[in-house]
Parts: C-alpha cells; structure tokens; sequence
C-alpha cells in the first residue's frame, strides 16, 4: 500500500467547545435538507459550515458555498475554535453501536496516507463515482485546503497485530474527543510514541487496501494533488479499518424507482416472473424476515404499493450470464448488480440513472416514500458482503454505485488535516 505517516491533526478547541456534539456532524453525502438546517441550528461553529455549506439565491463566483466555507475555516482557526496539535500523531478512533441486534465497537486508526501507491501494492476501489459530486468536492477543497473527514480504508492484519496497538493506546489515558451522535459513540486518541507509530507503518507496509466509503474524496485528493505544489497535498486522511467480520456492518442501500414508464403493476409482476419466482408477502417485516433467511440466493423484496409487498427469488442463473456481457461471474453474482443490469434495465427497461433511482438505508423509510407517491416501486435488498468488496476490487471491477453501505460512517469534526 502507499506510505502512511502521522501528521499534526486540527481539532476542536476543548477550551471553546465545550460540547463536541453540537459541532459535529455526519459526512456530507448523508445531509439531508433538514438536518443540515438542525446542524446550523445547533452550533455557529458546527462543521456543516464547511462540509456542506447552504447554497443561497445570491451566491455568485465571488461568494458561494465554497468560499464562505474557506472564510468560516479561516475564522475559526483564528479565534482558536479549532486548533492544531503541537505533534505529529496518529489518532485511534473508535465508534461503539448497536447494528442488527448486536453491539459492536469498531477500532481504526486515523493517518495520512501517500495518494500514489509506490511498489505495486494499491488502494483498490470498489465502487464508480461521478462527476457531480467530484466536481462539487474539488470546489470545496480549493477552499478549505484540507481533508475535513477521513477517508475510510479496510486492511487485512489475519493476527491483529495493530489492533492490539491501538487498544494499548486506548487503554493508557482519557480520550481527546468523546461524543454520543446519531446513537453512536465516537471516542478518539492520539498516539503520539515514535516507536508505536514505526510499529503500525512497518505492519501496514506491503498490504492492499480497500476502500469501504470515500470514492469521489479520493478522486478528488488526487486531482487536487495534481493542481498544487507541496508534500502535504501529496497524502490525503484515511480512517483505517482491520477487515474483521465482528468489527464491521454492512447495511443494504435499498432502491426506489421514480419513473416506471407506461408498465403497470401486473406487467412489472408477470415480466419479473419469467426469471423468478414471484412470491406475495403479507408485510414488510415478512420481506426482510425473507431476506434475512435467504442471504445465500439471489432474493429480492419489491413494494408496489396499496399493502403489495413480493419476494423476488433467482431461477436460474443462466439468463443473467446472458444478459450482462463482459463482466466477470463474481462481479454477475452480486445481488446490486443483478438488481440493476438484470432486473432494472433488461426484465423492466427501467431508466437507470441518478435522477430515476433513490437510495435509502430504511426498509419502513423506503415503504413510506412509496406510500407518499413519490415514488413508483421499491426493492429491498440484502447487504453486499466484506469479501465480496474485496474480491470485486483485486479483479479490477466496480460494482454499481451505493454497492455498500458500511454502518456507521466515520462523522466529520473528530479531526482534519489541514494541508
């Protein structure tokens, strides 16, 4: 993998901010108009000043989102609202919840890392990004000149070697940043022992990382890279992940349809039935209760509406080898992908773009929009799986986009690397 290296983090000033969770804030692809409005609501110094600054009917070339973003990190660097460490360190960060009946702490690391890979090891993408939101986060970099959230990296250490230096460090004082958000517990701790950091770049040296969430901020770190001059644009801030089962959760991103086109109800159930078995269910509980049971099959929840929920089940493969042409048979066996190339665009010819697909991590959410009208169909989905990340990324494919949603998302304003 590329290089990492510790670096002098910008934090929160624990002497003006007495209350981390009013300026913290979930990164800026889960901000919702509402919860933007409650972050501002909450804090004249909470990040979503800089992560997702609101747009105005007056912004212009010369004050925009991205400029008064700047200004805001400008001024609170100042005013010493936020403040940068006196040493370089690496940071443990750990986020404790309760996903899927369980509760779960998930232990990582926060560093820089190379942004070009050196000695053939890589950082493996799973994922295809667009331009928009490229385009969105290079006018922001711009700006602000620094990484506001990490980047999140899952690495493989089979003896948990590093994991072990991280609990060391948890273990030997009081954290900087301790945080309840969203029902999440967000604790961080510097490390700052030379030999500590030497331990965890030489086990890091050599691996293959993979990226879990961030494929437009990466993008965008290297196209800013190219722009600038200077070493520290060269690293970009990554949140790094061991690939343990027990540590990490992987949710489904379900899918809405705005735009069905002239199919109806009985024709979207009678094409589908030609490659599955079609099955009413009597609730949505039902459907992920299905699905939940059915994780090793190629199986589907749909809502049409009115109370009519079904279970898609695969018949054969045969017609999905078929159909999608020049992808490799693992990258065809992914449910996200046979939602999209088999059912989405050959069985129904539905429009498969951004502005005809939603995406939505609640099942009752995804029913209720439906409900409202907004939109025409939902399909439920089961989450992708960690290996199935990893095996898509060494064979050099990307599957379809909102593949993965690895829950929780590391939140914005535990540190940022100011370049």
């Amino acid at each position: 993998m590329p290089r990492i290296r510790p670096f002098k983090g910008v934090i929160y000033n624990p002497g003006k901010i007495k209350n981390l969770s009013k300026v913290v804030a979930p990164p800026y692809d889960i901000i919702p108009r509402d919860m933007q409005d409650r972050l501002y609501r909450a804090s004249p110094y909470n990040i979503v000043r800089l992560e997702l600054n609101r747009i105005t009917p007056s912004d212009d070339a010369k004050d925009n989102r991205y400029t008064r973003a700047g200004r805001f990190f400008d001024s609170w660097l100042k005013k010493r609202i936020m403040v940068r460490d006196g040493k370089e360190s690496i940071y443990v960060y750990s986020q404790k919840y309760k996903a899927l009946g369980k509760s779960v702490e998930r232990i990582g690391f926060i560093a820089l890392m190379e942004i070009e890979a050196k000695g053939g090891k890589k950082v493996l993408p799973h994922e295809n990004t667009l331009a928009a939101p490229k385009t969105d986060r290079l006018s922001l970099m711009r700006e602000v000149k620094a990484n506001l959230s990490p980047i999140f990296v899952l690495y493989e250490d089979s003896q948990h070697e590093i994991l072990k230096i991280l609990k060391k460090a948890c273990a030997k004082g009081k954290p900087f940043a301790d945080v309840m958000f969203e029902g999440v517990r967000n604790r961080a701790w510097r490390i700052g022992d030379r030999l500590d950091i030497k331990k965890i770049t030489r086990l890091m040296a050599g691996k293959d990382t993979f990226i879990a969430d961030g494929h437009h901020r990466f993008e965008v770190s290297r196209m800013y890279s190219n722009e600038v001059s200077g070493e520290s644009s060269k690293y970009v801030m990554v949140y790094f992940v061991e690939t343990s089962e027990n540590m990490l959760t992987v949710l489904p991103a379900h899918r809405l349809v705005i735009d069905i086109g002239d199919l109806t109800k009985e024709e979207i159930k009678s094409r589908l039935a030609k490659h599955f078995r079609v099955e009413k269910i009597p609730s949505l509980k039902a459907v992920v209760s299905k699905l939940d049971r059915l994780q090793s099959s190629h199986v589907f929840g749909m809502y049409l509406g009115k109370g009519e929920f079904h279970v898609l089940t695969l018949k054969d493969m045969k017609a999905v080898d078929e159909a999608i042409k020049d992808k490799s048979s693992y990258w065809k066996r992914l449910d996200v992908s046979i939602l999209h190339l088999f059912i989405f665009q050959h069985a129904l010819g539905i429009r498969d773009d951004d502005d005809n697909i939603e995406f939505v991590k609640s099942p009752q959410e995804t029913a209720e929009l439906v409900d409202k009208r907004k939109f025409k169909a939902a399909f439920f989905l089961n989450p992708t799986k960690v290996a199935e990340v990893k095996r898509i990324a060494r064979l050099g494919e990307k599957m379809p986009r909102k593949a993965t949603y690895f829950y929780p998302k590391p939140i914005s304003g535990v540190v940022i690397n100011k370049h």
